[in-house]
Formats: structure tokens, sequence, C-alpha cells
């Protein structure tokens, strides 16, 4: 009986390494050259330990488009996860394309015909929450996958995947946490729920927690002004509306860790001291969470991890066209700091 071809005898044939022809053959980074070179030698040796199939799935390079809504290199929660997506390309040997759209300033025309002449074999969508855009995009009829999404109803008949933090889930144990510890009742949310998806759930995780533990909340004790026309940075602004508030809140839970930051100068001002006098959660984990005092409550994700984690969930949509649209959650870690400090 002839011998089995194994990955020794490839490497010997190529003068190459077995680790270089393992990775090789299964679709982990090496040089182009190398790879083309080990696909082929194992087609001409008859190699078993992948069947034709599965080696033209090795040899599939994917050209993959980035698209965002808005300039992310300078944003902090976006750095590790683009590491995540680039170094995850980088491995399995994919060409990754990046491209911002303004819907303000660029034609979705102009988009659509780069997309066009780039031939991806996907999307991934950051940042891209118009209604009116992700429609037409979703209408180009390639896979998309979308990191966070729109709280608008989609109309279009099209799969498509979205991956989110545990947004919801989250905020809603941080409320019960904090009502089981310090007996708080009085939430106030700051920020525009309709602004994303995950937004909407974290105001949504809160109004649930204050139903676990049998409070009536009203949203006009809640800053949920629009971004469009509210500045959440600047926190005279933010200072008038907490002036506005029905009542004092004892907590403020807060869309995320820019806004909480705002909050915390908003209050400084007003001589409210955190957490004395109150306390903030925001969301991210990014560094405006520490960058003084008070260092703030935050809710961590690995981002790295979900930024490799869209581009697998790209892979298997690009892969598997028909099947149905998904929602992947990524779970959380609740970093606790000074400013939910027992008071």
């Amino acid at each position: 009986m002839k011998k089995a071809v194994t990955i020794k005898d490839i490497a010997e044939q190529l003068n190459l390494s077995r680790n270089t022809v393992a990775k090789a053959l299964n679709g982990q980074y090496v040089p182009e050259s190398t790879r083309e070179a080990v696909l082929k030698k194992a087609r001409e040796m008859n190699y078993k330990g992948l069947n034709a199939e599965r080696l033209d799935a090795v040899a599939r390079r994917y050209r993959i488009l980035l698209v965002s809504g808005k300039p992310l290199n300078n944003i902090n929660y976006f750095i590790p996860l683009i590491k995540g997506i680039e170094n995850y390309c980088f491995e399995k040997n994919f060409e990754l394309f990046q491209y911002t759209f303004n819907k303000d300033r660029t034609p979705f025309g102009h988009f659509s015909e780069y997309a066009k002449s780039l031939k991806p074999d996907g999307i991934v969508a950051i940042e891209c929450f118009d209604k009116a855009f992700i429609e037409k995009l979703l209408n180009i009829g390639l896979p998309v996958v979308f990191n966070d999404f729109s709280v608008n109803d989609i109309a279009v008949n099209r799969s498509y995947d979205i991956i989110s933090a545990d947004d919801e889930r989250s905020v809603c144990g941080i409320v019960k946490f904090l009502y089981d510890k310090y007996k708080i009742t009085k939430f106030t949310f700051v920020g525009d729920a309709k602004h994303c998806r995950s937004f909407y759930e974290r105001y949504m995780g809160m109004l649930k927690g204050l139903i676990k533990i049998s409070n009536e909340h009203n949203k006009r004790n809640d800053i949920l002004c629009s971004d469009e026309s509210f500045d959440y940075g600047n926190p005279h602004a933010i200072a008038t509306e907490i002036l506005k508030l029905r009542y004092k809140p004892e907590c403020f839970i807060c869309c995320n860790d820019f806004v909480a930051r705002t909050v915390c100068k908003a209050l400084e001002s007003l001589n409210i001291r955190v957490p004395s006098d109150v306390l903030i959660v925001g969301f991210d984990n990014v560094s405006e969470a520490i960058s003084m005092y008070p260092k703030i409550t935050s809710f961590s994700i690995n981002k790295e991890f979900l930024g490799r984690e869209t581009i697998r969930t790209l892979i298997t949509r690009i892969e598997n066209p028909d099947c149905p649209s998904r929602t992947v959650t990524v779970g959380t870690t609740c970093v606790q700091r000074e400013s939910t400090g027992k008071y």
C-alpha cells in the first residue's frame, strides 16, 4: 500500500519547515508565494489531509471592505477594534480596504462605484447608523456585517449580521447591583438613546433594571437630547440640563465614558461631589474613564477580540449567504472604580 503523504513530505519537497507548511494548509499567514507553492505541491502529491474543497477554501484570498461613517483612527474605542480587524486579516492573508463615508459630503454613488471597482467579497460597516445609507448599502447585494447598528427599522429584505457588546444586560446588572448595595433608586440616563442601537440598549438596560427593583421611572428624568443639536462634550450644557431634572439623581448612567467624564465636570461646576453626593457609570472602558479623578466605573469589552469576531462573522456570512440574519453579542466586564465608591 502506498504510504500517505504527510506535511513533512511536502515540507521536504519544498525545503520548508513543517510549521510553515502547516500554516499554509490551515489558512494562517505565510507569504503569498509560499502559500501558493504549498497548495500546488499538496495537490501534486495528492495530500489527503485536506480535500479539494478545503484546499480551494484555504487558497481563497478574501477581499474585505471596511466602511466607516466617520474617521476612526483618532477615537480611543476604535483603535484596538481596528487593530483586531487588521491583525486577523493579516494572519489569514485577506486583503483589507478602508473607506470613510460622510453622508453630508459624499454622494452614495461615489461609494457604490468604488465598491464595484474593488469587487470585495464582503463589507464591514462601523459607525454606520444612517437609515438611508444602510438601506442603500444592503441593496448593493454584498454580504455585510455591522459593528453596532441603527435604532430604525430597515426596509430591505436582505440578510446581514450585527455584532455588538452585551449592552442591555450589562446596564441592567449594574442598576440591580447598586440598588442591592446602596439602595439607590433614582437613576438618570445621559445620552442620545436614538443615536445607535448600543446607546438604546444601554438605556433599555437601565429601565429594565429599574423594573427589577420595582421602581417607576419617567423619561423626563433623563437627559436624552439629540446629539445632532446638543453638545454632550460641553459641561455647561450638561449642567444646565441637570438643573432641569425633576429630582436629584442618585446615579447617572451615561451612554459612554466620554459623556460620563463631561457629566463629572458638569457636577463639579454645580458643587456636586462624586461619589459622595452622586454616583456615575460609563461604558466602553476607554481612557476618559481613568483620565482624572474620579476614575469612572465602566464596562470593558475586549475590543481587539470584537474586531476579530467581526471578520469571523463576515466570513461565515460570505460562505453562507442565505443563512438568517444574526446578532452576535460579546460579553462585557464591569470595572468598578471611584465613581461608584461607597459614600
